[in-house]
């Protein structure tokens, strides 16, 4: 199975490949504070429409497949997220570049979003899942720890960010049996989750 193969929903958000039909929405999606702060800089420059750019073409690029994440209810885009540097030979894949505009954050939408993004890593039989993270991210960190998912380390100034700093990235992984594990773990924490909870 292909990473931007249709067919990731819950009853929240529906996942699909990125493309140039989503780039209107995102330019309007009031993202460029966040993709400042958190997103790494990117050959091209900081602008939003630059890291659009980028995200869209990582099929061409590097294998990877950026995804839209659309609200279920209204059906509009309200984030994005993405798998890079997958590699089929050793079977792993990471997930990064995960945005939800500010309306649609403390609503357990982020679990949402990750449980679909693994489930569709196991279904290309992933051996490896991995997360590098800019320590800024507090709550995707936050968020990794509460899951138990195994930190391997952080990475001193490894990253050159938007805003023109540097940050340490921790980075965090689930292997083997563990993906089933973590499946199973989020699925029961989404059937828990109404549209109104309060868990990010």
């Amino acid at each position: 199975m292909e990473l931007g193969a249709p067919g990731l929903e819950t009853r929240l958000v529906r996942m699909e490949a990125l493309c140039e039909r989503h780039r209107g929405e995102f330019m309007k999606s009031g993202a460029e504070d966040d993709v400042w702060r958190l997103m790494p800089l990117i050959p091209s420059g900081n602008k939003l429409e630059a890291y659009f750019d980028h995200t869209v073409r990582l099929p061409q690029q590097e294998g990877g497949q950026g995804m839209a994440i659309i609200s279920a209810e209204s059906g509009r885009l309200i984030g994005l997220a993405a798998y890079l540097y997958p590699n089929r030979l050793s079977r792993r894949v990471r997930i990064g570049y995960t945005w939800l505009e500010k309306a649609s954050r403390g609503k357990g939408l982020a679990t949402h979003v990750q449980y679909l993004m693994i489930k569709r890593a196991h279904e290309w039989r992933a051996r490896r899942v991995e997360w590098m993270m800019s320590t800024r991210s507090e709550a995707a960190i936050a968020r990794m720890k509460r899951w138990n998912v195994q930190q391997e380390g952080v990475l001193r100034q490894f990253s050159r960010m938007a805003d023109g700093g540097w940050a340490d990235v921790a980075v965090f992984s689930i292997v083997g049996d563990e993906i089933r594990q973590m499946l199973t773990r989020l699925q029961a924490e989404i059937e828990d989750l109404s549209p109104a909870a309060s868990q990010p």
